[in-house]
């Protein structure tokens, strides 16, 4: 693959799963939090290459012991100033590589919930402290690079119905320009999307646009359910491969699956902790439209360029359908149309005459599905009004 670097996009990052274990060990230290002798590897136990910032020690096949080590990292947050470290950290690791549109989770739960005799009270201060402190890192990051960074707020499901309509109730109390998502997520296998009628509803009244979370642990029915409650992109969904009807239905609506190699060969036990096993590929060569996403960036051990490696070298995508990867999250995110062209405008200043030829020539031979055809057409015509290098 050409060296020339490739502009990435990030649709699916939760906040409080991109704390590294270094982060992890400083917030515990700064916090005086004790910290588990059993939450991470120890130094020599794992390959340092390969997790260049520490590993997270369970068991990989229980997706509940996941959730409890999320869980445990996210109670090293204690105020505002820590997210705007893990903020800071997160973007600025990978806009080095390259990111230049990024959407973080948000979980108001974590962020500003107490619990007082059974109910949960909602600190509005203190979130709004804490989204002035990331929007502080953002800035900071964006002196260096030029990245456009939005929210996304997280409804946990299996937190219950009532927590995620309330979550919704909260934002609707507390708006902030950069949030533009909404998004059920946490256990898939607890709660159906039909349950969560009046968050639905809510989002839609608060325009805010939906990526929910289906079709990773669930089956593909989970995808079907999320789609009939109106998900414009489905976070994970690669059970989708189960059900030719509905990858059909997916390429004609132009959802787009927000796939994260790293955390899919970990967390779906049907792949069996083989990454080969993936159908990232069938999906996209089916014309289904895809980004490649990190997930949990620091419990997972990856990073936008390790996914974007992972894509080329594993599943064999070429230069021109990883820019073509890139340009379908510019078109799926949740942000400005002005602000959309901008960024595929700067994706397509990075295709070489080589790319402009192999473009031309894929069109031309038509050995692709129709729908990415279709994307590479329109990519062409762009082309010629925009400067390229």
């Amino acid at each position: 693959m050409n060296d020339k670097i490739i502009p990435k996009v990030i649709l699916h990052e939760h906040i409080e799963g991109s704390i590294t274990p270094v982060m992890a060990h400083q917030l515990a230290q700064k916090n005086n939090i004790p910290f588990p002798s059993t939450l991470c590897y120890q130094s020599g136990q794992y390959n340092a290459k390969e997790y260049k910032n520490g590993r997270y020690l369970y068991d990989e096949s229980k997706f509940e012991e996941f959730i409890n080590t999320y869980d445990t990292v996210s109670s090293f947050l204690k105020d505002p100033e820590d997210y705007y470290s893990i903020t800071y950290d997160f973007l600025n690791r990978n806009a080095k590589q390259g990111l230049i549109y990024c959407e973080l989770f948000l979980s108001p739960y974590h962020i500003c919930t107490t619990e007082v005799n059974g109910e949960l009270i909602w600190d509005k201060e203190r979130f709004n402290q804490t989204l002035s402190y990331m929007d502080k890192a953002i800035i900071k990051v964006q002196n260096d690079y030029d990245i456009i960074v939005r929210y996304h707020v997280i409804g946990v499901r299996h937190l219950g119905a009532n927590v995620v309509y309330d979550t919704l109730r909260f934002i609707q109390n507390n708006y902030h320009p950069f949030i533009t998502g909404f998004n059920i997520a946490g256990n898939e296998m607890i709660g159906h999307f039909d349950d969560f009628k009046d968050s639905h509803e809510l989002a839609a009244k608060l325009n805010l646009k939906k990526s929910y979370h289906a079709g990773e642990i669930d089956s593909n029915e989970s995808i079907i359910q999320a789609i009939k409650h109106g998900a414009n992109r489905i976070g994970h969904g690669i059970r989708a491969i189960e059900n030719k009807a509905l990858i059909c239905k997916l390429v004609e609506k132009k959802i787009t699956l927000e796939i994260a190699l790293t955390s899919n060969r970990i967390l779906v036990n049907e792949l069996h902790g083989d990454i080969y096993q993936h159908p990232i590929r069938q999906l996209y060569d089916q014309g289904v439209r895809i980004t490649l996403n990190t997930d949990d960036a620091g419990i997972f051990g990856t990073d936008i360029e390790k996914e974007y490696h992972i894509a080329h070298t594993v599943f064999g995508f070429s230069r021109l359908e990883l820019l073509d990867i890139t340009l379908c999250g510019v078109q799926a995110a949740f942000v400005e149309d002005s602000v959309k062209s901008r960024l595929t405008e700067h994706v397509l200043s990075f295709f070489t005459s080589n790319d402009k030829l192999l473009l031309k020539k894929n069109i031309n031979e038509k050995e692709y599905n129709p729908a990415i055809i279709e994307r590479f057409l329109g990519y062409q015509k762009l082309l010629l009004t925009i400067p390229v290098n």
